[in-house]
């Protein structure tokens, strides 16, 4: 089988080579170490090595102007820990914010805040098995603010300190990120290691480490770990942004090349073997809050495969045989009363140790037994009978069209998209390629992706090894027995061939006799484009050059939650979002539509606001008139077809334990409830969401339809021309509508809570019994007066920053508080700011207290311009930044008719945030962050039986 595959390997390369030319990689590729072949590599990016050994690419990018994104990235992650080292990688990624040399304790982050980086948006790192990478995206990449990245980067490589005082600080830092990491999917994810393969490096060496070695860890056992890895011959740097090439390389030879690793390299323990002659094993997980599910695995011998294009090749025909079979469980997914969810197949590595091959299926509550049996049969069918030419007919011209989109937005792609595939290229034996020559590359491939090579691949994806058996559920079942049963007698069920199925024509390409523009106006300063056809119908256009390829769309409609019955509306606007695609239109399925739409960009489904009902996406210049009916579909012809149901419930089934075993997301749930006494703030119940009437919610949407206003946002890469003619041919076609949206006045108002009680509401979780949860929700305004809600917006980024440094920074009370605030624009007198945090049980009294502490500063003495500085200059960084963002102005765009007066706000945005004071903040800290304007809440492990 092995020889099979590198001879028809060999004859595809040699063939590729007739038709298509392809350049030996660039020398400064080949300087990282990566095997020259005949691959072409992407020429715009820059390499090098320094005479250190440490590694070095910079990218030029436009995609935000004016920006740079900075990655550090090191060889080296938890497998390179010693038993009593455990979780001490990730440890070490923490201290780089904990003082370096040159950077004291605390002052990294105020630095970056000041130059417009947020923490955690622009700041951050991850620690994962085999590598840790540092990451920082400068919003202005002038010199200072890529001069002090630079530094930044370089005080992390050598100069992290240890000192006893911050590393006590951080111990309590990191056990607390443990507990709010430490979720039902996590141990399952353990679990699933500990099976797949046992005995290995991976199954004791999770980057969060254990309490007991993070509490026992000294600095000194830092600097040991820290010198032994954190050396030039195990770094890359990586830069990609608006700046000049030569002159970054020139900064880093400056600043890196003195940088010598201290005392003697580490290097990685071996890992473990794997047997991978295990006969048919079977394996559970169980636990309340897990989402139920089976899988199956194969292993085989890891291979550091060399990219060559007989790789790529074999690579595109797996590609294909998983969309096809990929495709084959959607469909059985979206029936009626399907036990399942989805899934599908798909190939990984664990990285030195094995690679595998598997078959993944969510299934319902309750339904692991006939979702093993569809795996086990499913996988069983396409190795018997192979797929048919039907489906990969549909395979490429999916993988076609993405391709072709690919290399038509390639100059849309950003800073962090860019340096994340250099980061990735800085730990596997691959080159970085165009869109272009990716395109070119399938192109040359097509002839050979023949029908009889993509079966070949999926059986040869399947013909190592025993399959390995997974069953995850809510509730004990019987265990291994019973899963082995359920396998053994699925096994003996004959299958037959697959069915092809017939063509599908699309119902919805004539609307009738396309609308007629009677008003076409521009405002010119914003670069808007307004039109209004004769059925009332608005659309609001703004051409961009932003996202080439790229056109971002919204369809808003009267009617939403405002429309639907008051007790039921926020569980009928979920079930709309969760099941309205599944569900399909009147004339066709989901799977239908699926079918017409092939090789298209094309979104689905609605949604139900306050007060409307919407859709929305990205999509393609050349697919936006199909876009534009679909989308027509959906909200004038939904069908919402009993399988939305099974997905919905399916759906909720899955989810609903999960989110309770959650303190973060009881509190949330619970949020609004605090506040107002209103149906449409109030999370649904269970018993809500099992009771939403789909009929009656098909209902409600098709009366909207019937004349219910609608207004339309298109913005990106479009000619205005050819965007008005697409909504001329659907939406313009239609009957006349409602000129303007209804303004539910009523619905507007809500009652609220009488705070005045200074006591703690508390509520339950399901999860781990070391976490708690302690919040505070204040009432504050709605958005009508715009620099009212500006002070708001500031007042939240104080709290923010006050929480981190308090909360997380001094008291170790938590991993990462949670701020937020938001000033309403659909309810009257309604708008909020809430601080809660995650923490251990023992803190709960004092942490509210903290909490309280910290809203009373706000009140009793403005904050200082400094603070101001930091809290405001990444809002500016990041207005400017998203006024070069097709998603920001979609937002503005979509209602520039409707909402014509809130335009103004857009003109002066930053000059009001830039005019807010200390005292303006303050003030309002002293009307609304009072304990009469606050509720408190707790959550606390649900005890259990007998307790």
């Amino acid at each position: 089988m092995k020889l099979r595959r590198v001879l028809n390997a060999s004859i595809s390369s040699a063939a590729l080579a007739l038709t298509l030319s392809i350049a030996a990689p660039a020398q400064a590729q080949s300087a990282w170490g990566v095997e020259a072949t005949d691959v072409q590599e992407d020429e715009a990016n820059t390499y090098g090595v320094l005479s250190n050994g440490m590694r070095y690419a910079i990218r030029q990018n436009d995609t935000p102007d004016g920006s740079a994104s900075f990655r550090m990235h090191f060889d080296f992650g938890s497998l390179g820990e010693s038993e009593a080292e455990q979780g001490l990688a990730h440890f070490i990624e923490h201290m780089a914010f904990n003082g370096t040399t040159n950077v004291p304790e605390g002052e990294m982050i105020p630095l970056l805040e000041r130059l417009g980086a947020s923490f955690g948006a622009d700041t951050n790192a991850y620690t994962s098995f085999e590598e840790t990478v540092y990451m920082l995206d400068i919003p202005n990449a002038n010199e200072e603010g890529v001069d002090t990245a630079l530094f930044l980067m370089r005080e992390t490589a050598s100069e992290m300190l240890f000192t006893p005082e911050a590393v006590d600080r951080e111990r309590e830092i990191i056990v607390s990120e443990r507990r709010v990491r430490d979720s039902a999917g996590l141990r399952n994810f353990r679990d699933m290691f500990d099976f797949r393969i046992p005995g290995t490096r991976y199954v004791s060496r999770f980057p969060i480490g254990t309490d007991a070695t993070v509490r026992a860890a000294t600095p000194e056992m830092f600097r040991d770990l820290y010198n032994r890895f954190y050396r030039p011959e195990n770094a890359t740097l990586i830069v990609v942004g608006d700046i000049d090439v030569a002159e970054i390389e020139a900064k880093i030879v400056e600043r890196f090349s003195d940088w010598q690793g201290v005392g003697a390299a580490g290097s990685i323990p071996p890992l473990g073997d794997v047997n991978f002659d295990r006969e048919t094993e079977f394996d559970t997980f169980v636990d309340p809050a897990i989402g139920e599910g089976v899988a199956i695995y194969q292993l085989r011998p890891y291979e550091d495969q060399v990219d060559t294009v007989a790789e790529r090749m074999e690579g595109q025909l797996r590609s294909l045989s998983r969309i096809i079979f990929n495709r084959r469980i959607s469909r059985i997914a979206n029936q009626a009363d399907s036990p399942i969810l989805g899934g599908g197949y798909g190939a990984g590595s664990d990285e030195g140790v094995a690679d595998y091959t598997s078959l993944s299926i969510d299934t319902r509550d309750g339904a692991w037994e006939q979702g093993l049996a569809i795996a086990e049969q499913e996988l069983r069918r396409a190795l018997e009978y192979g797929f048919t030419q039907a489906e990969l007919d549909y395979a490429l011209t999916q993988t076609a069209s993405s391709y072709e989109r690919a290399a038509a937005q390639a100059d849309a792609r950003t800073h962090p998209q860019l340096a994340g595939a250099l980061v990735n290229a800085a730990t596997e034996n691959d080159f970085i390629t165009t869109p272009q020559y990716r395109l070119e590359l399938f192109e040359a491939m097509r002839p050979q992706l023949t029908l009889d090579a993509v079966n070949e691949t999926f059986r040869e994806a399947w013909s190592e090894g025993a399959p390995l058996v997974r069953v995850t559920a809510k509730e004990d079942f019987g265990g291994e027995e019973a899963v082995a049963a359920v396998f053994n007698e699925s096994t003996t069920v004959a299958v037959t061939p697959p069915e092809d199925t017939d063509a599908v024509i699309f119902a919805y390409d004539d609307w009738g006799t396309p609308g007629t523009v009677v008003s076409d106006t521009m405002i010119e300063d914003l670069g808007i484009r307004t039109v209004v056809f004769d059925n009332n119908v608005r659309l609001n256009i703004k051409q961009t050059d932003f996202e080439p390829g790229r056109v971002r769309f919204s369809v808003n409609m009267d009617g939403g939650s405002f429309a639907l019955d008051p007790a039921s509306s926020t569980a009928a606007g979920i079930y709309l979002q969760i099941a309205s695609a599944v569900g399909g239109t009147q004339a066709h399925t989901a799977d239908e539509l699926q079918e017409a739409t092939a090789g298209r960009q094309i979104s689905t489904g609605i949604n139900a606001g306050s007060d409307t009902f919407s859709t929305g996406g990205v999509t393609t210049p050349d697919d936006l008139d199909m876009q534009m009916k679909v989308s027509a579909a959906f909200l004038t012809d939904l069908g919402l077809r009993p399988e939305a149901d099974a997905r919905f419930n399916a759906v909720i089934e899955q989810v609903w334990n999960s989110l309770l075993s959650q303190p973060g997301s009881v509190f949330g749930f619970n949020s609004g409830a605090l506040i107002a006494d209103s149906p449409y703030t109030d999370f649904p119940t269970r018993e809500q969401l099992d009771a939403v009437d789909r009929e009656a919610l098909l209902a409600s949407v098709q009366a909207a339809a019937a004349d219910g206003a609608i207004e339309i946002g298109i913005v990106g890469d479009i000619d205005p021309e050819e965007a008005i003619a697409a909504v001329a041919q659907s939406f313009g076609a239609l009957p006349e509508r409602e000129a303007e949206f209804s303004d539910y006045a009523d619905e507007r108002v809500i009652a609220f809570n009488d705070l005045s009680d200074d006591g703690i509401t508390d509520f339950t979780h399901t999860g781990q019994d070391d976490q708690a949860l302690v919040g505070s929700i204040w009432r504050t305004i709605d958005d009508d007066d715009y620099r009212a809600a500006v002070t708001h917006q500031m007042l939240v980024g104080v709290l923010r920053l006050k929480g981190i440094e308090t909360l997380r920074e001094e008291f170790a009370a938590t991993y990462s508080p949670s701020v937020g605030g938001s000033t309403s624009s659909t309810f009257e007198d309604y708008g909020t700011i809430s601080m809660s945090a995650v923490i251990d049980p023992g803190l709960t009294d004092q942490t509210l207290g903290l909490i309280h502490r910290l809203a009373r500063e706000l009140r009793d003495e403005p904050v200082t311009e400094d603070f101001l500085l930091r809290a405001r200059q990444p809002v500016i960084e990041n207005i400017r930044q998203a006024q070069e963002n097709n998603g920001y102005w979609l937002g503005i765009v979509n209602d520039a008719q409707s909402e014509a007066d809130r335009l103004n706000r857009v003109r002066t945005q930053v000059e009001t945030i830039m005019s807010i004071t200390p005292e303006e903040i303050q003030a309002m800290a002293q009307q609304y962050l009072t304990p009469e304007r606050r509720a408190d809440a707790r959550i606390l492990v649900a005890p259990t039986e007998g307790e």
